[in-house]
């Protein structure tokens, strides 16, 4: 059975609802495929950029008002930056980010999507093929329906299926991060509104991580370079246990705490290199378009603002009547115009102090005394 639609978005976390969100009043009709249920666990650091409720705003301002009531969600205004010497620097900001579980954010978000009327979603159906022509893009989900449209939107993360047969992208191990986060309850000494990064000697070019989340949950995690865990071979999940329970002051912290899961693995596209991103008929957004800061491993704002980008060139698209890879140029633009020069910068921040102990303990140091480098500090991770 074909069904038609305008466009079809395949992949239904914050790039994809937030693409839908985008076309709410343009009338035209899309397709919103996820290959799992809401809610859904999605493996994430939970993250949450200050910017993101101005990325809704922009949409309009009853998303933005409605993520604010959200309340699965906990507030941070600081983060804790520990060096290998276990001196503390917190950058305090201006802006509060949140961390939030992706199980329900995305669940959130998703909701937000549904309830537009020309939005129609699939869920619990995986996405077989895709196929663009001059006429047309289709998209053929494992149960054996074809959904058919003008535009794709590859919304289905770095190992999707849209990116995949639509591009030679390959991942490259300089460009590309591996992580693993595991849930944890009744941690000690989580600072009021602050999340932290750790930055341990034995695990680096890499850092640990603790972001509180509500009702005493904490996200733990440990991320590294591709590359190095390959040169090094690491297995990942077994550091992140080791560096808990055998790290003096962290152990400490992690006493009587109680493990909520086990240890989960994904994979980190880089935003730290140009990749195609668009095409005849089809753009892709978030993981899919290798959009992942390289310095601190966030996604989830960089995925909201493609998603946006997309919607609003789809529109564009429509009104000119025009699916061409040059009119997709356009999105390319708006992506690399808003992320690039960030992302460049923290890509060579990463390489800079990757397998250099001495030199973050050094700015450490510094900045406890000095205003100028703390400056450079917060300049750095936010």
């Amino acid at each position: 059975m074909t069904t038609t639609f305008d466009i079809i978005i395949c992949g239904a976390g914050p790039a994809g609802s937030t693409c839908a969100l985008a076309l709410e009043a343009s009338g035209l009709r899309v397709a919103l495929i996820d290959k799992q249920g809401f809610p859904r666990d999605k493996i994430c650091g939970d993250a949450v950029a200050p910017y993101v409720p101005n990325v809704l705003n922009t949409i309009h301002p009853k998303h933005k008002a409605a993520f604010e009531q959200f309340k699965e969600k906990e507030t941070v205004r600081t983060l804790r930056i520990v060096a290998p010497n276990q001196k503390k620097i917190d950058l305090n900001f201006p802006k509060k980010g949140v961390i939030s579980m992706r199980m329900h954010l995305d669940h959130f978000l998703f909701e937000q999507a549904k309830k537009i009327p020309t939005v129609t979603t699939f869920t619990g159906k995986a996405v077989s093929d895709v196929q663009v022509t001059a006429k047309k893009a289709s998209v053929t989900l494992k149960d054996g329906a074809i959904l058919e449209g003008k535009i794709i939107v590859g919304c289905d993360g770095a190992q999707g299926v849209v990116a995949k047969q639509l591009t030679e992208n390959k991942i490259d191990l300089k460009h590309h991060s591996a992580a693993v986060r595991v849930y944890y309850k009744n941690v000690k000494g989580i600072p009021n509104q602050t999340f932290e990064l750790h930055y341990l000697e034995d695990v680096m070019p890499g850092y640990f991580w603790m972001f509180p989340l509500p009702n005493g949950f904490v996200n733990v995690g440990l991320g590294m370079v591709s590359q190095a865990i390959r040169a090094k071979k690491i297995n990942l999940r077994k550091e992140l246990i080791r560096i808990i329970e055998e790290t003096p002051y962290l152990k400490e912290r992690f006493e009587g705490a109680e493990q909520v899961d086990s240890p989960k693995g994904f994979g980190l596209p880089l935003g730290s290199r140009k990749v195609k991103i668009s095409g005849d008929r089809f753009m892709l957004c978030g993981d899919a378009a290798s959009l992942i800061d390289p310095l601190s491993g966030e996604g989830i704002g960089q995925a909201m603002i493609s998603g946006r980008y997309a919607g609003w060139q789809a529109k564009k698209c429509f009104e000119q009547q025009d699916f061409s890879a040059t009119t997709m140029k356009a999105y390319d633009k708006m992506v690399y115009d808003k992320l690039w020069k960030e992302h460049r910068m923290h890509y060579f921040t990463q390489r800079a102090i990757a397998n250099r102990p001495w030199l973050i303990n050094g700015f450490a140091n510094l900045a406890l005394k000095n205003a100028f480098v703390m400056r450079l500090f917060q300049r750095a991770f936010w």
